[in-house]
């Protein structure tokens, strides 16, 4: 029981402790866009092409995607 209770005595002192690195803001706001701009950056080409290709009309007149049929064995 005594270590349940210190373990959350730290854990209640860590969560309400402003953290002691000065800097703490800025890096904390430059990996947040680090990641956004990680998970975004992918998606931002194909839905350039696609706007572009609806915008000019090749989108309706490109030939259908045909898959091959599965094998049966």
């Amino acid at each position: 029981m005594a270590i349940s209770t210190h373990a959350m005595h730290h854990l209640r002192r860590y969560s309400t402790q402003l953290p002691r690195d000065p800097h703490y803001k800025i890096k904390a706001t430059l990996m947040t866009g680090y990641l956004v701009s990680a998970f975004t950056l992918p998606f931002v080409p194909p839905l350039l092409e696609s706007r572009r290709t609806r915008a000019d009309g090749s989108y309706l007149t490109r030939p259908p995607i045909e898959f091959m049929p599965v094998p049966k064995f």
